[in-house]
Order: C-alpha cells, then structure tokens, then sequence
C-alpha cells in the first residue's frame, strides 16, 4: 500500500525543495564558469602556426618556396616560456628571412633581456629585419632596445630599404616606422605613400614591406609592393564565428583588416593576429599566431 503524501509534498506536487534545486543549480553555474575559465586559459596560451601561400609575378623560378617567418606583437609583456615556444617553432619552419612586424615591446616593458635574447635566437636562425610598431615608440626603452638590436646583429628598418639575397634571390625590404614615432617626436605626419615613393626600386624586384599597421592597406598598394606583412589589429581580440574580429585599434568595432591574406591593387598583404597581448589582456577565440610565409612564382 502506497503511504500518502505529506501535506508538504501535496502542495510542491511531488517537487523537490526549492532549497535543493538552487543548490543544483548553483552548482551547474560553477562547473560551466570553471569549464570557461578553463578553455579561456588554454586559448589564451595556445600557438597558432598559420602557413600563408602568396604568389608572386616578380619572383624567379628559382626562389619557389621562399619562406618568411612573421613575429609580431609580442609586447615583451608576458614571455615566460611561450618565448621558448616561439623560437622552437621558427626554427622547426626553417625560414630564410624571419620579419618582426612591430610592438616587440610597449611601455610596461621594464627589462628587455628577454626580448633581446629572443631576438638573437631569432637572428642566429635566419636574417632578421624589424620594424617599430606604435608600442616600441612608445616605451622608455627606445633607445636602448635599438642599441640592443644592432648588437645582435638585427636590422631595424625605420622609412628605409635594403636589397639583398634571400635563397639565392635578390629581394627588396622596405619598413617604415610606425606613425606613433614621428607623433612622439613632434614631427608632422607623413602619408606613407609618399614615404615609400623613393624606396621602391625601379626595376623589378621583389618588393616586400614591413609595416605594423594594417588599416592603411591603401596607402601601401598600388606602388610596386609585392608583399605588406603588418600586424597591429590582435586579430580583434575576441573573434566572433561567422562575423570576425570584434574590436581592433585604429579600425574600431568590427574591423575589416584584423588578421589572414589580403590583395588590392597587386599587393597582398599578410596580417598577423600576433603573439602578445597590449591594454586588452584577454583573447577570446583568437590564439597567438607565427604566420610562415611561402612565396611562389604566380602563373
């Protein structure tokens, strides 16, 4: 014989304590924020190796496969072992020509031997050209961080080109220093088309450009540049599937230029979500990225 329900049981209609479901409740709501804050850790730590294929007209056959490594963004804020990371992984991608894109460090930046030691491992593993991106300009340690470059043996390119022979091949590097730079030394600012007009050389030579800021892809295509690789935009910090990047410097919300391959005018340009972190200290979706580039003869 079934024994009748209590008069609490009758009014609650067989339902379990309210007390008993807030605590299950409760108890979901930590395990799914624990599980969040378990995937945004992994995701802000992980490595994105990105391989990037861009054909190039001016290339010779003879340089098919001419790859770039692109470190950028590093903000020298955080390295710890993800430097070690890094560098194994330039080296294991046996790069001719590695391309710092800017903002190796920024104004928090207060010891710089470990920013210069991986640049050395970097420059020990194949040529290594920089540009300063609007954090360099920005840090106390300028002057010393270019001191500190030159001694390893590191080219800081600053609205300047040099030719030279990667794999056999003669390229052109042209880097121009972030607007941020004149803005601190209270010069006026300069279109960069009209800072890259005597830099392009005339004959036809692979041409690639270092330059942090993507959002002035304008301003660098249609002159005679094969390639841009810049940075900058932290592939917008938090990616949306289906929509991209949410918010990039100097672009605002929903930037078009935050990350991948991009052509206009005959140039393509590579921007990389980059490998640190600036004011905003949390990706979403968005891991760190060394983006190798392959160049091959179009056509």
């Amino acid at each position: 014989m079934t024994a009748p329900l209590s008069v609490a049981a009758r009014r609650s209609g067989g339902r379990r304590p309210l007390p008993t479901r807030l605590a299950r409740a409760a108890l979901v709501a930590v395990l799914v924020l624990l599980l969040g804050a378990g995937w945004l850790l992994w995701d802000n730590r992980r490595l994105d190796v990105t391989a990037a294929d861009v054909p190039i007209a001016s290339l010779p056959p003879a340089a098919d496969g001419l790859r770039i490594a692109q470190v950028s963004d590093l903000h020298a804020a955080d390295f710890g072992t993800f430097q070690d990371r890094v560098v194994s992984a330039v080296e294991s991608a046996r790069p001719d020509l590695v391309a710092i894109t800017g903002d190796l460090v920024d104004y928090r930046t207060a010891d710089l031997t470990a920013a210069l030691e991986m640049t050395g491992r970097l420059q020990a593993i194949a040529p290594t050209y920089m540009v300063l991106g609007n954090h360099d300009a920005d840090s106390p340690l300028l002057d010393e961080l270019l001191a500190g470059l030159e001694e390893r043996g590191v080219v800081v390119l600053r609205d300047e080109s040099t030719t030279l022979q990667v794999a056999g091949v003669d390229v052109t590097l042209i880097g121009l220093d972030d607007p941020r730079v004149r803005a601190i030394a209270d010069q006026p600012e300069r279109d960069p088309a009209s800072l890259l007009a005597p830099l392009v050389p005339e004959e036809s030579v692979t041409t690639i450009l270092l330059a942090h800021r993507p959002e002035l892809f304008d301003s660098y295509s249609g002159h005679g540049i094969d390639l841009v690789l810049s940075g900058h935009a932290h592939g917008g910090q938090v990616r949306v599937p289906g929509i991209g990047g949410l918010y990039a410097p100097h672009q605002g919300w929903l930037p078009e230029l935050s990350e991948g391959v991009h052509e206009r005018e005959g140039t393509t340009m590579v921007i990389s979500r980059g490998l640190g972190n600036s004011i905003a200290g949390v990706r979403v979706n968005d891991p760190r990225e060394l983006v190798l580039i392959d160049l091959r003869r179009a056509g």
